[in-house]
């Protein structure tokens, strides 16, 4: 299963969430995650309507907020397996 992360390099939030991302991704190798610049891929962001970082994305559902714990992200990766 394909997951998008959009994020900024220079966003704390993000380096947060990417940590988290890579560990999950890591314990399981049905996953993949694609990492999304936003500020070098304006356009292909703004057609996945995001419009905050950190974002995940998988299908069409997005997950973004402010904090985004490490049980929250488990939580939307296991709804869509």
């Amino acid at each position: 299963m394909k997951i998008e992360f959009y994020r900024t390099i220079l966003c704390p939030r993000c380096l947060y969430v990417g940590h988290a991302l890579k560990k999950i991704v890591a314990s399981s190798p049905h996953l993949e995650l694609e990492t999304i610049e936003v500020a070098t891929n304006l356009t292909r962001t703004r057609h996945a309507g995001i419009k905050t970082v950190p974002a995940i994305r998988i299908g069409n559902n997005t997950l973004t907020g402010i904090i985004l714990t490490p049980q929250a992200i488990r939580h939307f990766i296991e709804q869509h397996l």
